[in-house]
């Protein structure tokens, strides 16, 4: 090159400049494009129209004081502390059940970016492009995008500390990611205490990557300092095991459930993904000392709920929503198996002309395939069926029926909940059987009094509305919804009776 030649720059025959920026680039978009997806989905329907009783458990607490907050979960919910904190900030400027569910849209925005991010690292841009677009097409995931609960912020959590796991490993001194990832994984234990199992999966990565021994001790450091902040607070949610008394021993049953939630309940994208996720298990699991996508998603997709599943044969204390993290490991699988088949089908001589765009048509053509099928269910997620029970449907009934002096019982009273989410429609109505109220009593739906005083005060009133579950079927082990049926069978007669989904609420009047 001569002298002007040297002055003027680089030449266009000289394309180094430019290089490293295109696999920047490329992997910013491949991360950008399936956030932004998975925040439309999120966004999309997210008014529902009404809470159900979990989330008016998250919009009550969130209402609370500080000092308020830190003697509910002393009694109940120590497990939901910190998302209750958080939400009580995020709460103040606005409120209202919407602004309640934005955090988890962003969580899973943020979750959709990070399966990209991880794809990109461990195979390549495409690839990563192709698994955070499929994460977002799965409708286990936008139902937990939409809801007023921590489950959504702990996948993103899991997920960061995931890709700080895997920076650490590529470069064993750069403290910062080691940092990053102690900070990631103890805020997803702290958001919810099973999210410490995605450190198993983390050590098995590290065992399947025959990464070298500074690395498991670095890993052995942060393990540790999450259990050491985790402890108190397991301490505390141990003494309140009772609250998952409801919970079953799994079966084979929950077994086949959860694997069509990981890939959508339907069965030709069951089947579809299964073929590539076997295909990516094919796939190389040790790089040199470095982390490849099959060593990263799949002891995260089999552990965690293979672990908890185990666990609850002896103690059930499984539900899928406490492993969401776990999806994630499923479009990584994907997409390492997708790259794999192009791969194999790229190099057969009549595709070769077509070798550039082959992996986009087939990579795209599995996107779809995912998603189309599955927009039914997408769209049912949206409408308020799809949760257990309709808090505002009830509240409706009594706003447009109730008369001032009227009394209304809950039947049990968890049903308070009708109440406390939405208390507008209860003015003028006298709860009756409440002796203190959740704030007074430090739980979430109070405390009502005694059978003899609530029997008392239901036989002083000439209208009372009662709210409970379908038929008012009352279970054996309620013993104040029993004392109020009986009253209710002896003394007042049924006048109207409106079903809504998941409740019932009935007037009676007293018979004279």
């Amino acid at each position: 090159m001569d002298a002007s030649a040297a002055l003027a720059g680089p030449t266009t025959a000289d394309p180094a400049p430019a290089a490293p920026r295109r696999p920047r680039r490329a992997a910013r978009a491949a991360v950008a494009v399936p956030v932004a997806v998975m925040l439309a989905v999120g966004f999309w329907g997210l008014d529902r129209g009404s809470m159900w009783q979990d989330e008016e458990a998250t919009f009550d607490a969130s209402q609370r004081t500080v000092p308020q907050i830190l003697a509910l979960v002393h009694h109940v919910d120590a497990v939901h502390a910190v998302y209750y904190l958080l939400m009580h900030f995020w709460m103040l400027p606005v409120g209202g059940e919407v602004w309640m569910r934005v955090p988890s849209v962003l969580a899973a925005g943020a979750s959709a970016g990070l399966v990209a991010a991880l794809g990109a690292r461990l195979l390549r841009p495409r690839a990563g492009l192709f698994a955070g677009l499929v994460f977002a097409a799965v409708p286990f995931v936008s139902f937990y995008a939409q809801e007023g609960r921590s489950y959504a912020l702990v996948c993103a959590a899991v997920l960061l500390a995931t890709w700080c796991l895997v920076r650490a490993v590529e470069a064993p001194g750069a403290r910062r990611w080691w940092a990053g990832y102690t900070a990631a994984a103890v805020c997803a234990a702290l958001l919810h205490e099973f999210a410490v199992l995605a450190l198993l999966a983390h050590a098995a990565s590290l065992l399947l990557g025959r990464v070298p021994g500074r690395v498991w001790r670095r890993w052995a450091v942060c393990a540790v300092v999450c259990g050491v902040l985790l402890g108190p607070l397991a301490l505390v949610s141990r003494s309140q095991s009772a609250q998952v008394g409801w919970l079953q021993r799994p079966d084979w049953g929950t077994v086949w459930a959860l694997l069509r939630l990981l890939a959508g309940p339907v069965t030709g994208v069951l089947v579809l993904l299964g073929i590539l996720v076997a295909a990516g298990l094919t796939t190389p699991w040790r790089d040199g000392g470095r982390l490849t996508a099959a060593a990263v998603a799949a002891p995260l997709t089999v552990l965690p709920p293979a672990v908890l599943l185990l666990v609850s044969l002896r103690q059930p204390m499984y539900h899928e929503r406490y492993v969401l993290f776990a999806v994630a490991g499923v479009p990584l699988l994907a997409a390492a198996g997708l790259e794999r088949i192009t791969s194999a089908v790229r190099t057969r001589p009549p595709m070769r002309r077509a070798a550039a765009v082959l992996p986009w048509v087939l990579g795209a053509a599995v996107v779809a395939a995912v998603l189309v099928p599955q927009l039914p269910q997408q769209r049912a997620e949206r409408d308020v069926l799809s949760r257990s029970d309709n808090l505002a449907g009830a509240a409706r009934v009594i706003r447009k029926g109730a008369r001032p002096g009227d009394a209304v019982v809950f039947m049990p009273s968890k049903y308070r909940a009708v109440r406390l989410g939405y208390p507008d429609a209860f003015r003028g109505v006298d709860d009756i059987a409440l002796e203190r109220t959740p704030v007074q009593a430090a739980n979430l739906r109070g405390t009502d009094r005694s059978k003899p005083a609530t029997r008392e005060a239901m036989l002083a009133a000439d209208r009372i509305w009662v709210v409970g579950r379908g038929r008012l079927r009352v279970r054996a082990g309620e013993g104040g919804a029993l004392n109020e049926q009986d009253v209710l069978k002896r003394y007042f007669t049924a006048v109207s009776s409106v079903r809504v989904h998941g409740l019932e609420v009935r007037l009676y009047v007293r018979r004279h």
